[in-house]
């Protein structure tokens, strides 16, 4: 039977077996360092090849991505976050984007609805142009659109990367932007503010917007992209945005009920449409969410309203309201943006006069609720000073007796010390007399000088001597 080798044999656990004098231990080590080198190469190989792989990708970013790159790099600052925010693709897990498209024979057709990204580039690569003249995609995410759909609608339709910083950070993340410029770009944004279901009070709202780009083609057509930054529902059918049938006339059949996103509202207020002015107009197509974001702004103000006269008071609640009101105003007076076609539409001009109507008066009754909070407030802050004031009063009737008595009583008057030497209790109140009279004397003369230098004649005894004593509206010798 062989020997087991010096590899094969491990010490006990609870004997550790010292090795002779004079033997060569160095093969205890071997595996051990072995072991150690194995795992330092292997972290190296590791490291190598992530590093190798983050070169890889960042010096062939994608298309749309690296024409974002080179125009930061070539001095566009004002797009450096949209590129950082490009080198990571977070897929939104509940992304949804509906792609609905006007035929020549003036027929809607809604596509399936895509959500993910492989989707969507599947869909732009495909040659399903054919016989389109207006195609909307409405995308719809909770927060920032995920960079691989800025990529794939970036790189297809050649869109403004101003508009993708847009829709990531608003207005800030566009400057600096003369309002020229801004007011030409192909795209814009809505803020929209509706009441929320989920708290108790019911002057809270939720924000979200909605950013719009049109995008004009080659041929005669337009390709309209709508990102909803909210899955906001709300219960409400695309028919309260219009005028009901006249009676005795028609009445169309009973729309699903239930709550519905604002994508899916926009989707189902094109039956109410007409799609030949749709195809010229890209302002006419968009213009039943400016209605719906006037709905919605209506609704806050009259829960505001109905709040502050149910606390006989102010309610609390938020601000800011008619900044967003009057820029929403802004967008509808320009028809969108001065760079979209169709703007002199007749339909379109029909839509943009009433929309101003209806935004104005938006704007005007807002501005009155916030004067009337105003004046409501300042009432009560007199209100609480006049409720201080008179808890003062109180505290001096009280006290004033007890400290006339303390005043008395601690005098050297022959009353109170029985003393001939100090002098009577009447001395004291005439001189407080003659004190008060020299005062009032005082501060009359002043007031004569006053309005000698300042008005050029001589006042009148009742003007002077009200003056002195208080009376601020005496005038002309008048009280």
């Amino acid at each position: 039977m062989a020997a087991p080798s010096p590899t094969d044999s491990s010490p006990s656990p609870s004997h550790h077996a010292e090795p002779p004098p004079h033997t060569d231990v160095s093969h205890l080590f071997v595996p051990r360092v072995k072991a150690i080198r194995r795992f330092t190469r292997k972290a190296r190989q590791l490291t190598h090849s992530s590093l190798q792989q983050y070169h890889t990708w960042s010096g062939n970013r994608l298309p749309y991505h690296e024409y974002v790159h080179r125009l930061v790099l070539a001095g566009w600052d004002n797009l450096k976050e949209l590129d950082t925010y490009m080198m990571t693709d977070i897929e939104d897990e509940d992304l949804v984007i509906s792609v609905l498209d006007i035929t020549d024979s003036l027929e809607p057709v809604q596509q399936p609805d895509i959500r993910t990204r492989a989707e969507l580039g599947q869909f732009l690569d495909e040659d399903n142009r054919g016989g389109v003249r207006v195609r909307l995609f409405m995308a719809e995410q909770q927060g920032s659109l995920a960079s691989g759909v800025m990529e794939e609608l970036g790189r297809t339709l050649g869109l403004d990367p101003r508009f993708f910083q847009w829709s990531i950070r608003g207005k800030r993340g566009v400057a600096p932007l003369s309002p020229s410029q801004r007011h030409r770009a192909p795209f814009t944004s809505i803020a929209f503010g509706v009441p929320a279901e989920k708290t108790p009070s019911k002057t809270d709202a939720e924000y979200f917007k909605v950013t719009i780009y049109i995008h004009r083609d080659e041929a005669d057509g337009w390709t309209g992209i709508l990102i909803f930054n909210s899955h906001k529902k709300i219960t409400l059918s695309s028919r309260t945005l219009i005028r009901p049938p006249s009676y005795g006339s028609s009445i169309p059949d009973p729309s699903a009920q239930g709550e519905k996103t604002f994508r899916e509202l926009y989707i189902e207020s094109f039956e109410h449409l007409d799609l030949s002015h749709v195809i010229q107009s890209p302002f006419y197509a968009i213009h039943h969410i400016l209605r719906l974001n006037c709905y919605c702004w209506s609704m806050i103000i009259a829960n505001i309203r109905d709040a502050d006269r149910r606390v006989n008071g102010i309610s609390d609640t938020s601000v800011g309201h008619v900044e967003e009101i009057k820029r929403t105003l802004s967008v509808v007076k320009r028809g969108g943006s001065l760079s979209w076609q169709g703007r002199d539409d007749e339909k379109a001009s029909e839509c943009r006069e009433s929309l101003v109507e209806d935004f104005q008066h938006l704007v005007e009754q807002t501005e009155l609720l916030w004067q009337t909070r105003e004046k409501m407030a300042a009432i009560q802050d007199q209100k609480s000073a006049a409720r201080k004031t008179t808890l003062v009063n109180s505290f001096t009737y009280i006290f004033a007796p007890i400290t006339i008595m303390t005043g008395i009583y601690g005098m050297n008057i022959s009353q109170v010390t029985g003393s001939s030497s100090n002098p009577n209790i009447w001395q004291f109140f005439a001189a407080v007399a003659a004190m008060n009279v020299v005062i009032v004397l005082v501060f009359a003369l002043s007031s004569w000088v006053h309005v000698k230098h300042t008005h050029g004649r001589a006042a009148g005894w009742r003007e002077i001597f009200g003056s002195a004593v208080g009376n601020v509206n005496v005038k002309n010798g008048k009280a």
